[in-house]
């Protein structure tokens, strides 16, 4: 296991505070699988939020559910969003319900509906369950990703390339930024573009499935995007990921079935297969507080994919904590 760097002055200011350990991204024991979900009945978890109490929110793709597994394990339905009958087709694509992120406000949630009045980013109250819609994007956008920075949305867009941006509170989505890098190629089994996002310090990092590449936008006066860079490319591209403390990304490859950290140099290392239990991985997060070394990874199991036909919420102690801004 290889000793990760420091890669931001907002990481750096943190990690003085802390005893940096000798391996930076270690497993601490084997996965264990925290929540099942039921694959017969199109039960697919596509994206995983936690909060400070120790619950975990799940999309469910396929169904528009997003589901809540307590502190205690009991797993119940939040709330059930409108993207139509699992896999209908609508435009070039199935309906389907992207990545959710959690914020001061509650949850918000990408939903690619076959309904134009219901595509876009909608908002998840993580108490009562209610939801709206903030923000519609067009026919032809597939929201994919989603993060959170300073009371703004950032979500990728699958199809068109574009990184979209718009209001937590509400509003018309605007294009943040569109580069030759976050163009989706075509490839054999038919991988997205732009796909996972998150922020780490001062740079939103951005997963184009299609190449395989981890890109990385600074961000600059205004919060406009400046010149991007490679951070790294993965041999079976990167679906969606979270970072440690120290700059380390995990990633998922669905349908490769291995979760990838990709170091701050830009170098990687599988450090999960379908040996452990891997299923069609499509997300990471990690836990907060006392559960700030546990990364969580949603298996989508997807029917469209070979697979072992059993999504799940896996979870895996590290020894290191992850990246509190989110």
């Amino acid at each position: 296991m290889k000793q990760t760097k420091l890669t931001s002055s907002i990481g750096l200011l943190i990690a003085l505070a802390l005893p940096v350990p000798a391996s930076a991204s270690g497993p601490v024991a084997a996965p264990e699988i925290v929540a099942s979900y039921d694959a017969a009945a199109m039960q697919t978890p596509e994206s995983i939020a936690t909060d400070y109490w120790g619950n975990r929110y799940v999309s469910l793709a396929l169904t528009g559910e997003i589901s809540r597994i307590a502190p205690d394990g009991q797993v119940d339905t939040l709330a059930v969003l409108p993207i139509g009958a699992p896999l209908e087709p609508c435009t070039n694509f199935i309906a389907i319900m992207g990545a959710l992120t959690i914020t001061p406000w509650g949850l918000y949630v990408n939903v690619a509906a076959c309904e134009a009045a219901d595509r876009g980013v909608w908002w998840v109250s993580p108490w009562t369950g209610a939801t709206a819609l903030v923000a519609n994007l067009p026919p032809d956008a597939l929201p994919n990703g989603i993060a959170h920075r300073f009371g703004q949305l950032y979500v990728s867009d699958s199809s068109t390339g574009r990184i979209w941006r718009t209001s937590a509170f509400g509003g018309p989505a605007e294009i943040w930024v569109e580069d030759p890098l976050l163009d989706p190629v075509p490839t054999a089994i038919g991988a997205p573009g732009p796909n996972g996002l998150q922020f780490y310090g001062n740079e939103l990092y951005v997963a184009n499935s299609s190449t395989g590449q981890l890109i990385a936008f600074p961000i600059e006066w205004g919060q406009t995007p400046g010149v991007p860079r490679v951070h790294a490319t993965l041999e079976n591209g990167c679906d969606d990921f979270a970072f440690d403390l120290y700059g380390t990304a995990y990633c998922t490859t669905d349908p490769f079935n291995t979760v990838v950290a990709v170091y701050p140099d830009g170098e990687s290392e599988v450090l999960l297969t379908i040996a452990d239990g891997l299923d069609g991985p499509t997300a990471t997060a990690f836990g907060r507080l006392s559960d700030r070394f546990g990364l969580y990874i949603t298996n989508a199991s997807f029917p469209f994919f070979p697979n072992n036909l059993s999504p799940s919420v896996m979870r895996l102690e590290l020894d290191v904590p992850g990246y509190p801004f989110r």
